[in-house]
């Protein structure tokens, strides 16, 4: 959060499967504090079960968890009206499961967070203060109030949370977005009260601020919604146009036309000075948290651009635009015929349809020249793809690999990387793998490949370990998976970073589980030889909360705001920090908490990415497709050559086919027939990046000899096998192979017989 302060060293979030309790866990999370959820009748993965509304049950979870900070956010699903007909549901879970939980936070000396609702008034004269007196008019609102008074006589330490019309983009909930979402995209449509005032609350802000709260050491009642106050009908139609959805649809009719069953409130909202005089900053407002909102959404439903008001003649002109495109890519861009000899058979290229060409068109029309909408539905995309933590897009894989070194060594971490320490790196490899260890002083310590595989030697890893290592950097070479059961092994042991280089390898697996999603961090590259292409482009995957946070920092110049392009104001206190030694209300925006950098590719790039994005699982098949039509046609020579090792426990995701010739068997003689042939061949990057004379004086380390290092730099090469490849080109470079041993034989033969 900007402030290196945590709001505990364990937050217990109750709840933590409702909109509010995962919003929190992001948040805490982020903010590298440990959080743990519980759940009732969802269950959301890493969460545990509890009934609040039984006492052994929470005291048991007390016991084990010993928070220092509770977070306590039930409802009822059913929401107000459930209430208003089950009186004894809402009884158990808000003021028997309330005094269970605070009895249990008082015993530990824990701080209880308790969120209300401004349905604690009656609706009277509205918006209230904290010092107003509640008056409830229905169940829900008089077991939350008898929940508030239970907080403040049980528990000595407590925040009380009051909101209202929280809402966010969040499929799992019924929040009032949600709601608005389903009736207007099915082309219902919506009544919507039109006298029952609220202050719209974006969930995302108060969780933000409710963590603010508990760092600064808040106390008592705080009202935390948002600035601005309006009726729900208001909201409603300002929810459908940030969809993108006819606000027509929402139809505004006062409350007794509804038929609720439960009396609501209708001058509600509450007010907000105590808390700006505490965050010291306003609220934010609704313009800001649909834009936040929007991005959510946009993301989910896969939408690059909340269509923006334009003429009519102007949406057809790029309707026929985007037409012509159509025709221009299967004019210019559709496959050729292959004629052996002549056409080039490439080792890797890029491979794209109309879409890709649609979305840079649409982008360079939008005239959003910086990284923006299509980089976060591209990002929001990869991060579902592996399921991490965070992905930060950057602009080549190169840039991801010193990203990633640079996050490790902020001063954010408890135990940062410095220079001098040691970062174990195989020797065969490719030189920005390296390049970012060295330029950070820090010591690569080189081990020796593993022939076949020609990934790092897990057998000698250990003993490369000093204690002076403090982390391991390894490509999972040509998309071929390294032995992660030993790595992760040793990492947890000797307590290492783990930087997994996986620019060659997008869709490989590891005993089921995503390459990319082992390491502390992860990078990817998206140059056109690569799984996916945006022209320039890499990623860095974050498997660990914090260094999210800090690696958006370092590529966003070392700024400590978190905003997106286009926003001002996300944390909602933007004049409202004191960091270092700045001047207290110091703009956040202008306020530098890392060494940072610009590693930000265009928003042009990321419209190509967010295409492709969508095409990964297709690639990676037609990759491993064409790997084994090579190698089982390959077989036949394996005694001229070493084909790729195989791991039962892992499935590649094929860069390239790896070939190693054995002794006798010139690379060079080999490598020139097949490109006399018109077959690209390439060798094995860097080999031994210690004989590259750029690389010949580094300080560094050597565990253990270099022998197979130095064979792959003499005797190995690859072949293509990237989704660009027609069954004519494969066969014909089979034929090629076939040819070349064949005249190779004759020769032998031959000169056997002189």
């Amino acid at each position: 959060m900007g402030s290196g302060e945590e709001a505990g060293s364990k937050a217990l979030v109750i709840g933590a499967s409702g909109q509010v309790g995962r919003a929190l866990i992001r948040v805490l999370e982020d903010s590298g504090i440990e959080a743990i959820g519980t759940y009732h009748s969802r269950q959301i993965t890493g969460t545990y079960k509890l009934d609040v509304s039984d006492p052994d049950a929470v005291g048991s979870c007390f016991e084990t968890v010993k928070p220092d900070v509770v977070f306590l956010t039930v409802n009822t699903e059913g929401g107000v009206d459930y209430c208003e007909d089950h009186p004894e549901e809402a009884e158990a879970l808000n003021v028997v499961g309330t005094r269970n939980v605070a009895t249990c936070t008082a015993q530990c000396g824990a701080l209880l967070v308790y969120y209300s609702t401004d349905y604690i008034f009656d609706g009277e004269a509205g918006p209230y203060s904290e010092e107003d007196i509640p008056c409830a008019i229905n169940t829900y609102g008089r077991t939350k109030w008898e929940a508030e008074q239970l907080v403040q006589t049980l528990v000595p330490t407590h925040l009380i949370l009051r909101t209202t019309a929280v809402f966010g983009w969040d499929r799992a909930s019924r929040n009032f977005a949600m709601q608005v979402w389903e009736s207007l995209g099915s082309g219902t449509s919506l009544r919507v009260p039109e006298d029952q005032w609220c202050n719209p609350t974006l969930v995302d802000y108060l969780a933000e601020a409710s963590v603010r709260l508990v760092q600064m050491g808040a106390e008592g009642i705080f009202n935390v919604v948002g600035r601005d106050r309006m009726p729900r009908s208001k909201l409603a139609k300002a929810l459908a146009r940030s969809m993108a959805l006819d606000p027509a649809l929402i139809l505004p009719v006062p409350t007794s036309e509804l038929g609720q069953v439960a009396p609501r409130p209708l001058q509600g909202g509450l007010r907000t000075e105590k808390l700006e005089r505490t965050l010291g900053t306003e609220p934010l407002d609704l313009n800001e948290s649909l834009k936040r909102f929007r991005r959510s959404w946009r993301a989910d439903t896969h939408t690059a651009y909340t269509p923006r008001p334009t003429s009519t003649e102007a949406e057809t002109l790029k309707q026929e635009i985007f037409q012509r495109v159509k025709r221009y890519y299967q004019i210019v861009h559709k496959p050729r015929a292959f004629v052996p000899f002549r056409t080039q058979v490439p080792y890797a290229g890029r491979v794209f349809e109309e879409q890709e060409m649609i979305n840079l068109v649409d982008s360079a029309l939008d005239f959003w020249l910086t990284l923006g909408p299509y980089g976060e539905l591209f990002e929001q995309k990869m991060k579902r793809f592996f399921q991490s933590r965070d992905f930060v897009l950057v602009n080549s894989g190169s840039t991801a690999n010193l990203l990633s070194v640079l996050t490790l060594f902020s001063q954010q971490l408890e135990h940062p990387l410095q220079p001098g320490d040691e970062v174990i790196t195989p020797a065969v490899t490719f030189p920005t793998t390296v390049s970012p260890i060295v330029q950070n002083g820090l010591i690569p310590v080189f081990v020796d490949c593993e022939m076949g595989t020609y990934n790092i030697d897990p057998h000698l890893l250990e003993e490369a370990i000093s204690e002076k290592t403090r982390a391991i950097v390894i490509p999972h070479t040509l998309g071929n998976p390294c032995d992660m059961d030993t790595i992760c092994d040793l990492v947890k042991q000797y307590n290492l970073y783990l930087i997994e280089d996986s620019c060659d390898a997008l869709g490989a697996t590891f005993r089921d589980q995503q390459v990319g999603t082992f390491g502390d961090l992860a990078t990817l590259s998206f140059y056109p030889a690569h799984h996916i292409t945006m022209g320039e482009g890499g990623g860095v995957i974050v498997n660990r909360p914090r260094l999210g946070r800090i690696a958006r920092s370092i590529r966003d110049w070392g700024r400590d705001c978190w905003c997106a392009a286009g926003e001002s104001n996300t944390c909602g206190r933007r004049f409202g920090w004191q960091l270092g030694d700045l001047p207290e209300g110091y703009d956040h925006k202008y306020s530098y908490s890392n060494i940072g950098f610009n590693f930000k590719p265009t928003d042009m790039q990321a419209a190509i990415g967010t295409a492709q994005a969508d095409r990964i699982p297709e690639f990676v098949e037609s990759r491993r497709r064409n790997f084994t039509r090579l190698y089982k046609g390959l077989e036949q020579y394996q005694d001229e050559l070493i084909l790729p090792t195989l791991d039962p426990r892992s499935n590649p995701s094929w860069f390239a086919l790896p070939l190693t010739v054995r002794k006798g068997l010139s690379r060079r003689a080999l490598v020139q027939w097949l490109e006399k042939a018109k077959i690209e061949t390439r060798e094995l990057f860097g080999g031994n990046i210690l004989k590259q004379p750029g690389y010949q004086n580094i300080r560094c380390r050597i565990s253990g000899s270099l022998e197979q290092t130095d064979r792959v730099m003499r005797d190995t090469f690859f072949i293509g096998v990237y989704p660009g490849l027609t069954d004519e080109m494969i066969e014909f470079v089979l034929e090629s192979f076939g040819q070349f041993f064949s005249q190779r034989s004759n020769r032998s033969s031959g000169s056997h017989g002189e």
